[in-house]
């Protein structure tokens, strides 16, 4: 018998391989914000981001799983109008498979979260938070199998472990979070029995140095360390780019915020030993020209048209002088001046302690409209208030000064105070009129929701508001609309001049 042709042999071989060998597509979605028409950082649409997507799953060479690691709902006016259910439609017809919630789905409220999260569109991990109260068995999912023919995929979803440093004690209250590294020691044994191919882990966590996280946010590190189980990360949360980068033996992958690009993993899985042999990953780019998914324009088009509308409304006649955002709250920035005296004004606060949301200011020349009022206040927060001795108010003008070169920094308005050459905050008048604190006086104190929820960077501060004698109260205000009803009261020409409340002792 002749032998066989070299040339057929090596082909029969790469047969042989090819069907021991499957290729499973993972796509990769994070820190979309509602970002449904395109934006500043993204200028592609909910809408082209779905055809993208669908395109990716049509020319896989195997099993497609589209991840998304949560932030989602939040970050545009038109997110804030629908608060999340279109949305999360909108994810499930671009045909998401998971999606793991992010700490800003909850800043709509806690019963729109659990609104939202009831009857989900979109099948939903989040293993690390619950309900109190919740029976184990009741609490939302942690981990899904996906089997398709033989190949057994292994989806475990967590959230920011960190939520409780964001929010108010009504959240502390109504949610139990532990570590995502306790829920993994406490699920991954159950996971293993189930004998997946792949252990993928999708987490509203992000790839951080240690020393850029002192406070411990993001554990994603750490767990790639210690569980070495795991194949692929899918994270978020730090709207950082990750295109692909092995960690230990688990390989990270996170794309841009805001839809800009497409994580695209794939996994090549031996057939035989039932293992992961290569993971490999990119990012896709959505670009301006893609044309849009039809059924995903249709089903946001009335939030978008609502949200147009709110945009284009006039709220304030053209300024001569711009309020812009430069400066340094508490000494010489013009929004920062404008926000402390709107929220005094609607809460009869003497005092009141706030920076910067965002880089924009009020624009001169034209007239002031729904859409750069959001530019200003592009987040949930609400008004805050608590009463608090001038020794007191000292302690967290000093503990914020500390952190003046934070973007979450917020400057003192209401009172003249000299910060000493050791950091130390000293009123010297306060409250109308700038009169000498009273000793054991206590002053109404304005901040936002986010501020006094502490963040874990302001410690002085969340012992303080805890005093029962502060009584530290979320009056339910949204700081947005404190500032628009501030506009419409003051229908005049208006220029914002910071005065300096801080000064340093030279």
């Amino acid at each position: 018998m002749n032998k066989l042709p070299r040339v057929f042999l090596l082909l029969l071989w790469c047969m042989v391989a090819t069907a021991e060998e499957c290729v499973v597509r993972i796509l990769h979605t994070t820190d979309l914000h509602a970002n449904l028409t395109g934006d500043a950082i993204s200028p592609t649409s909910f809408a082209q981001l779905s055809t993208v997507l669908k395109t990716l799953r049509h020319d896989a060479p195997g099993p497609v799983l589209h991840i998304d690691t949560g932030d989602t709902i939040e970050g545009s006016l038109a997110g804030a109008i629908c608060k999340g259910r279109p949305i999360l439609n909108a994810l499930s017809a671009m045909g998401c498979d998971i999606w793991v919630p992010g700490n800003h789905e909850f800043d709509f409220g806690l019963e729109n979260f659990l609104s939202l999260t009831d009857n989900c569109p979109v099948p939903m991990l989040c293993g690390n938070l619950w309900p109190r109260g919740t029976p184990l068995e009741n609490r939302y999912p942690t981990w899904k199998l996906f089997v398709f023919q033989e190949l057994r995929i292994a989806v475990i979803g967590l959230t920011a472990s960190f939520l409780p440093n964001w929010y108010l004690d009504d959240f502390r209250e109504a949610f139990e979070v532990e570590t995502a590294m306790a829920t993994l020691k406490r699920v991954l044994p159950e996971v293993l029995q189930a004998k997946p191919d792949v252990i993928i882990l999708a987490i509203h966590q992000g790839l951080t140095s240690r020393q850029n996280d002192p406070r411990g946010v993001n554990e994603v590190a750490a767990i790639a360390y210690r569980f070495p189980e795991i194949d692929l990360i899918l994270g978020g949360h730090t709207h950082r780019t990750f295109p692909g980068q092995g960690i230990s033996h688990s390989w990270y992958l996170q794309p841009a915020a805001h839809g800009e690009f497409i994580g695209v993993a794939e996994i090549t899985i031996d057939r035989v030993e039932h293992r992961v042999t290569q993971i490999t990953s990119r990012l896709v780019q959505t670009v301006l020209d893609t044309p849009p998914d039809r059924l995903v324009m249709e089903m946001l088009s009335e939030v978008i048209t609502e949200a147009a509308t709110v945009e284009a409304t006039i709220l304030h006649a053209p300024l001569k002088n711009e309020v812009n955002a430069k400066g340094q709250p508490g000494v010489s920035c013009p929004i920062s001046e404008l926000i402390c005296t709107a929220l005094a004004e609607a809460t009869g606060a003497e005092v009141a302690l706030h920076g910067t949301l965002s880089e924009t200011g009020l624009p001169a020349g034209k007239p002031i409209t729904g859409a750069d009022l959001f530019a200003v206040v592009p987040y949930e927060n609400t008004a805050v208030t608590a009463e608090l001795t001038a020794e007191e108010l000292e302690e967290v003008i000093a503990e914020q000064w500390s952190q003046r070169k934070v973007y979450t920094y917020c400057g003192f308005w209401g009172g003249d105070v000299i910060i000493d050459g050791a950091g130390k905050a000293h009123i010297t008048g306060i409250g109308p009129g700038q009169a000498a604190p009273v000793p054991d006086r206590r002053y109404r104190v304005v901040l936002n929701s986010h501020t006094a929820a502490g963040g874990g960077r302001t410690p002085i501060l969340r012992r303080i508001l805890a005093n029962p004698a502060a009584k530290c109260t979320n009056t339910g205000k949204n700081t947005r609309e404190i500032l628009r009803g501030w506009l419409q009261k003051h229908p005049e020409d208006f220029t914002i001049t910071p005065y300096p409340w801080i000064r340093v002792a030279k």
